[in-house]
Formats: structure tokens, C-alpha cells, sequence
């Protein structure tokens, strides 16, 4: 159990650097939902950019990973 959570644990700062981004990401979509926040179109577009960059990064260093 434990190697599997360890598996999932950022390695280095890149990789938490990763989460902590994502996971910021994610707060503001969901304070801009319940309409918290107001963020420009300008910035929404840059998010998701953003988020699929970090995420296609993870999955392709996964995959040849294996």
C-alpha cells in the first residue's frame, strides 16, 4: 500500500510544482462556477492551456515510463 502511494507522491520540484499548478487550476475554475471570481476570457483560455500542456506532459512521461 504504501508503494503505491509513493508512486503517486511528487519525485522532485517539477513534479510538485506540477500539482500544486493543477490543483490551483482547478480551485479557480471551481470559484469561478459559483461565481466567486470573475476571470477574463483571456485568462480562462490561458488556464486551460495551461492545464493541458502540465497534463499531456505527465501522461507522455508516464507512458514511456513503462
Amino acid at each position: 500500500m504504501l508503494e503505491f502511494i509513493k508512486r503517486f507522491m511528487p519525485q522532485n520540484f517539477n513534479d510538485l510544482l506540477a500539482v500544486i499548478l493543477i490543483f490551483g487550476i482547478i480551485t479557480l475554475w471551481i470559484l469561478q462556477g459559483y461565481q466567486v471570481v470573475q476571470l477574463p476570457g483571456e485568462v480562462s483560455g490561458a488556464l486551460i492551456a495551461t492545464f493541458t500542456l502540465v497534463i499531456q506532459f505527465y501522461f507522455r512521461k508516464a507512458k514511456e515510463e513503462k
